[in-house]
């Protein structure tokens, strides 16, 4: 199992192909989740609205979900190249696909940059299976999507040019990594951080600077959309200096918002598939994770540390990182070390992939409501794209593409109707409340559905129930 170049293109090929086929995984599984109503309107919903409106040119106009314009929620760059995808390919899917293919291609990015620092097969293998297997980023795509999840290649890359001497790699995917929006600028502070500590300073005081700039830039101009910080961290003080006095004086108040096993078990999904393969020289990228891993576990916000959302998204970018840089100390080891480390990699990886994957939830919170999705396909192909809806959080993500929706949990709608169309379960359909699935008619939920369907009638709309599991009402003609 020594390196030599001959077998570079070999490994490379076969990393190709598991990309390839980890990316058909991570998508068939996301798109299954999401068409069996596993998905909600935060964020996917919102996002897959703020595309609708860049791709028909209208980039000033309000969400009518989040009630800000597109750049005003994160001031998210990316959503304008993603208009533009959204704009040819107009579908949830498409949202899907990209995401999933950012997280699929990790295989084949991380070979490549191995096989430049001549790593031993074994190695790679035993990172790929990491990779493949982590939790994280398998919960990550599924039932959501956020735009700085398609950057974590570009992160992995900039990690590892923060040490060459090339500049204008570094510079380039930087900056994609922050436009993706303005709390990526917390990665440009760890990363900033981890080239001080691999002795690149100018390169690292430049990217601190550049990420300060982007912070303040993005968040005053996104703060149409609220301060994010505030609402995450306002328990430790009004004021961004009595914050963080609070956290130097009393950092034990953390604990009043995250328990001590809540954090751990948060740590421990994030590290588990890769500790086996970290040695000294990952502590540099240790650092460079702590901005977002410290943000993550003093958050009042509890969903900052559940592995299925995207905060921790450059936490594994330098974990993996980090996996490269302990490799070539990893490489010098007897060949059976390579192996035993491979073997505990595979199997901390198959552990951590069965304690947190969730893998269950298919069988208990999407697979019963199939029967109600082939039943809402059927009436959604009649609503047109130019049509005002009204539905539940679980219908609005299938019907985001278009300007006027609203979801029927928010009170809100009520100063937009009428609406030409309303779409809501049956009494006897099913509905996920806190984690289970209950029938509609016995939640408090659809007492709400039931009182606005009697205000659709009074209002002159038409009614009815075309087939088991789905209630529609329509403006007359």
């Amino acid at each position: 199992m020594n390196f030599n170049l001959k077998q570079a293109p070999s490994i490379e090929r076969a990393a190709l192909f598991v990309s390839v086929a980890y990316a058909i995984i991570l998508f068939i599984t996301a798109a299954v989740q999401h068409y069996l109503f596993g998905t909600q309107v935060w964020d996917i919903g919102l996002f897959e609205q703020f595309s609708w409106l860049i791709g028909e040119g209208k980039i000033a106009a309000i969400s009518s979900l989040r009630q800000v314009a597109p750049l005003e929620d994160h001031f998210s760059l990316l959503l304008l190249p993603l208009g533009a995808i959204y704009k040819v390919f107009p579908s949830t899917f498409s949202l899907i696909g990209l995401q999933s293919i950012a997280l699929g291609s990790l295989p084949a990015v991380v070979t490549y940059l191995a096989v430049k620092r001549q790593i031993k097969a074994r190695l790679i293998w035993a990172l790929i299976c990491a990779i493949v297997l982590c939790p994280y980023s398998f919960l990550v795509n599924r039932g959501d999507f956020h735009p700085d999840v398609l950057t974590i290649p570009f992160m992995i890359v900039a990690i590892f040019e923060a040490t060459q001497r090339r500049r204008w790699r570094y510079y380039f995917c930087l900056l994609i990594a922050l436009f993706a929006k303005n709390a990526q600028a917390l990665f440009g502070f760890g990363l900033g951080l981890y080239a001080i500590a691999r002795g690149r300073y100018i390169r690292g005081l430049i990217t601190i600077v550049v990420s300060t700039f982007w912070w303040f830039l993005a968040t005053n101009l996104s703060s149409a959309g609220g301060d994010h910080v505030a609402i995450r961290l306002g328990y430790l003080g009004e004021t961004k200096l009595e914050m963080l006095s609070t956290l130097l004086m009393r950092p034990w108040i953390v604990f009043s918002v995250a328990t001590p096993s809540d954090i751990f078990l948060y740590t421990l999904g994030l590290l588990l598939p890769f500790l086996a393969l970290l040695r000294k020289p990952a502590l540099a990228c240790l650092l460079g994770a702590a901005p977002v891993y410290l943000m993550n576990i003093i958050s009042e916000s509890g969903i900052q540390r559940e592995l299925n959302h995207h905060y921790s998204i450059p936490i594994l970018a330098f974990l993996i990182s980090g996996c490269l840089d302990s490799m070539p100390f990893l490489a010098v080891k007897a060949s059976q070390i390579q192996k035993n480390i491979f073997n505990a990699t595979l199997f901390l990886s198959l552990v951590a992939f069965l304690g947190y994957s969730r893998i269950v939830y298919f069988q208990s919170r999407y697979l019963p409501r199939l029967p109600e999705a082939v039943a809402f396909q059927s009436v959604v192909s009649g609503i047109g794209p130019q049509e005002s809806v009204l539905a539940s959080s679980n219908y609005v993500v299938h019907l985001a593409g278009r300007e006027h929706i609203s979801q029927i949990e928010k009170d809100d709608y009520q100063q937009k109707w009428p609406f030409d169309v309303i779409l809501l379960p049956s009494e006897n359909a099913l509905i996920n409340v806190r984690g289970r699935l209950r029938e509609v008619g016995k939640t408090k939920i659809g007492g709400k559905m039931r009182q606005t369907i009697e205000a659709a009638k009074l209002s002159g709309m038409n009614c009815d129930q075309p087939n088991s599991y789905i209630r529609l009402c329509r403006m007359k003609d």
